[in-house]
């Protein structure tokens, strides 16, 4: 259980406001001072920073909501441990990306349940901003995402490099050797902010002095099916990883570009929350989760 002042420390945390802060925890704004002054008293540093009005984390305040926000983490996950203690029943409380959740590990979740046929698990299919939040929050115990993270606050074990992929429909007016140029004249389906794929190739293409607004018409889905759909069907091209469009490049309902110099592969990682005291627990989970197989 945090300490109370802990708890309000967070929540300005994430809304940068003390009156919002206040708010949401049902308490006075000057209790919210009060609390943050305590902490900063005992740490002996200033915990946040005002510039043109602007609230913000100093480094000493970054250090503490990181080690905090494990900690309440840890701190939850330890409460459903102990409440289950008469019940030997294996528990898995995580989520995982698009990509990975869809097409990677539902064939080795599926193995694991064979394995522990009691296990209750409680998994979430979302982006990687989304999880990650929900790793803050103590809502999942981990995560495998395919999206970048700040590895300064998450402990993580690799899984697998895999390939990203320009693809489109098998009749689409574009051949199939492309420059990437070329491609800003014809529609992008891409996924919605915060995933990981999205940001995968806004940082690819930023590195040639290109933005998403050079495509000169876009369609954004949240939804790696209708993607595929949209593009089979002649509607646009769409960056995926490879592993979500095999069987549709196998029966030749998309067809890969061939863009000079995109060989882009990213990383799927098993992702934690740093100085978790149960991070051995999570890569025994991680390895015995990630190779099994149906």
């Amino acid at each position: 259980m945090l300490d109370f002042r802990i708890e309000t420390f967070l929540c300005v945390c994430k809304y940068m406001n003390y009156t919002k802060a206040a708010r949401i925890l049902n308490i006075t704004q000057p209790a919210v001072s009060q609390h943050i002054k305590y902490l900063e008293d005992y740490y002996h540093v200033k915990l946040f920073s005002y510039s043109e009005k602007t609230l913000s984390l100093t480094p000493a305040g970054q250090e503490l909501k990181s080690a905090m926000l494990s900690m309440k983490h840890d701190t939850l996950f330890l409460k459903d441990r102990i409440s289950k203690t008469q019940n030997e029943r294996q528990n898995l409380k995580f989520g995982a990306t698009l990509t990975i959740g869809q097409f990677v590990i539902v064939n080795k979740l599926e193995a694991y349940m064979e394995k522990y046929p009691d296990c209750q698990v409680e998994f979430t299919v979302d982006n990687t901003e989304v999880l990650l939040s929900m790793l803050d929050a103590g809502t999942i115990d981990f995560a495998v995402i395919e999206g970048f993270f700040p590895k300064s606050e998450y402990a993580y074990q690799f899984i697998s490099r895999e390939k990203f992929a320009a693809v489109c429909g098998r009749n689409y007016p574009l051949d199939r050797v492309a420059e990437f140029s070329e491609l800003f004249s014809h529609r992008l389906l891409v996924r919605e902010k915060g995933s990981g794929s999205r940001e995968i190739l806004v940082r690819y293409i930023q590195e040639y002095g290109y933005d998403l607004h050079d495509f000169t018409r876009k369609m954004v889905v949240n939804n790696i099916y209708v993607l595929k759909r949209l593009a089979a069907a002649d509607m646009g091209i769409t960056f995926l990883y490879r592993a979500a469009v095999e069987e549709e490049l196998e029966r030749g309902e998309l067809k890969e570009l061939m863009i000079p110099d995109f060989d882009v592969f990213h990383e799927f990682n098993f992702v934690w929350r740093k100085g978790s005291i149960f991070e051995e627990k999570y890569q025994e989970i991680c390895r015995e989760l990630m190779q099994t197989e149906a």
